[in-house]
């Protein structure tokens, strides 16, 4: 089964044309779809419920804009208490840049062994077009600060919302981060979560994509500032880490200290080897 999770916030101009495509596009297909509606104060939650009729959809409202972080908790939640382990979860934008050309692409990568797929806009063969060159540097120095300081081995886009991933792989990191695994609420919760499963040692792929804001109605949601903000304290917790991990490596040596976790370690056999516990998600 595939379950989309699909954030939404003032998507009146966007939200029609992409479950049309996302309908035609999937067919026959075993799929089902979760839209977060996040306080919009528009008539995005009364055009997707039309579509309740017309596809497999599921709307999950907050009544107020809680951020993007706390939807995808929500979405997150609402799609694994559905899935099975080897269902394929799959998180888009609601404004169309996602692009369902390479959504085969995503999928099938999931489906021959791989826990995480991106959709890559910085890869090779990948391209942003439509976009402020304001925040073309705003984006590609991101990414590349992230990827210099948490490398995960092939990865060149970590803020992307387009990804697939293995069901059991995302219930195994709520199980083993808990509430942590998205604390961010902004759009940087994305990089962040990236960076969390990257420590559990993911298979994970890049699929080229170009991501074009011209097919988008409306502004962008991301507000700029909060988001630099975002990424520094991301990047500033992500050097301490580094920072302890170093202390601990010399603690260890010494026969003391005991802080920190190799995140690593938890894993035995494919599975996470933890505590027993449950999914949580805020």
């Amino acid at each position: 089964m595939y379950i989309f999770v699909i954030p939404a916030y003032n998507e009146e101009q966007n939200i029609s044309q992409l479950l049309r495509k996302l309908k035609d596009k999937m067919g026959r297909r075993n799929y089902s779809v979760i839209i977060v509606n996040d306080g919009s104060r528009d008539k995005t939650k009364e055009i997707a419920l039309g579509f309740m009729k017309e596809m497999p959809l599921k709307v999950f409202d907050h009544a107020t804009n809680l951020g993007v972080g706390q939807v995808f908790r929500t979405g997150f939640k609402a799609a694994l208490k559905e899935a099975k382990n080897d269902d394929v979860i799959i998180t888009k934008e609601a404004d169309n840049t996602s692009d369902l050309a390479i959504l085969d692409k995503l999928i099938n990568s999931i489906e021959s062994g791989y826990d995480i797929a991106l959709a890559s806009c910085y890869a090779p063969g990948g391209q942003v077009v439509g976009t402020s060159l304001y925040r073309k540097i705003l984006s590609w120095g991101a990414n590349q600060l992230v990827k210099l300081i948490v490398p995960i081995k092939g990865i060149h886009t970590y803020s992307s919302f387009y990804r697939a991933y293995r069901a059991k792989y995302l219930k195994d990191a709520f199980i083993l981060y808990g509430d942590k695994l998205i604390e961010e609420n902004g759009f940087v919760c994305m990089v962040e979560l990236l960076v969390k499963l990257g420590k559990m040692k993911p298979k994970v792929i890049e699929i080229p994509m170009v991501l074009n804001g011209n097919v988008r109605e409306g502004k962008s949601k991301m507000r700029t500032k909060a988001t630099i903000m975002a990424y520094l304290r991301l990047i500033a917790k992500q050097l301490l880490n580094i920072r302890g991990g170093i202390h601990d490596q010399i603690c260890h040596g010494l026969g003391g200290c005991h802080f920190g976790r190799d995140w690593a370690s938890l894993h035995e056999n494919g599975g996470a080897k933890i505590r027993a516990g449950i999914i949580k998600v805020k």
